[in-house]
C-alpha cells in the first residue's frame, strides 16, 4: 500500500507525525484484523493509533480470559478489549491509545475521530447482511457521517 502527499495543503490535510488514526475493536478476529491493517498504516505514517471500543449499554458479561473473574459490567469488559489490543498492537506502533464511548459503534467512531480531530479511521467489511452487504453495515455508517478519511480493511 502506498500512501501519497496531497498536492496542495488547502486541497487536504496532510497525513503528519502528528496524526490520529481511530480503529474500533470488538473482541472478535475481525476487528482484530481491521486493527493490525490500521497498526500498519499507523506505522508506515508515523502516527498515533486510537483504539475505541463502543459499549451500547450497560450489561453484565461474562469474560472467559481474566482469571479470577467471572462477571464483569460491559464498561470493564470494553476495557478489557481495548487493553488486549493495544497490548497486542504495540508490537507493530510504538504510539496506541484507547478509550471506551458509549453509543453504537459506527456513530461512536465518527463522534470519537471528530472529537481527537483524526485523519483516518479504518473499519472492517465484516458484518456484510442486507442493503449493507457491500461494506457492513458498520463500515457503511461511518464512511458516510465521518469527519476524516475512511480505509475499509478487508477483514472477511
Amino acid at each position: 500500500m502506498t500512501f501519497h502527499q496531497p498536492a496542495s495543503a488547502d486541497q487536504d490535510k496532510e497525513l503528519s507525525v502528528s496524526s490520529i488514526i481511530v480503529v474500533g475493536v470488538d473482541g472478535g478476529e475481525a476487528s482484530m484484523r481491521a486493527a493490525r491493517r490500521a497498526a500498519e498504516i499507523a506505522r508506515r505514517l508515523g502516527s498515533t493509533l486510537h483504539v475505541v471500543n463502543a459499549v451500547d449499554r450497560g450489561t453484565v458479561k461474562e469474560y472467559p480470559g481474566r482469571p479470577g473473574t467471572t462477571a464483569v459490567t460491559s464498561g470493564e469488559f470494553a476495557d478489557a478489549i481495548v487493553g488486549d489490543a493495544a497490548d497486542e498492537l504495540r508490537t507493530t506502533v510504538e504510539q496506541v491509545t484507547t478509550s471506551v464511548v458509549y453509543g453504537r459503534a459506527a456513530v461512536a467512531l465518527s463522534e470519537e475521530a471528530a472529537r481527537l480531530d483524526a485523519e483516518l479511521i479504518v473499519v472492517g467489511n465484516r458484518r456484510a447482511q442486507g442493503l449493507s452487504r457491500v461494506l457492513g453495515s458498520v463500515a457503511s455508517a461511518v464512511a458516510a457521517h465521518a469527519p476524516c478519511d475512511v480505509y475499509i480493511a478487508k477483514t472477511v
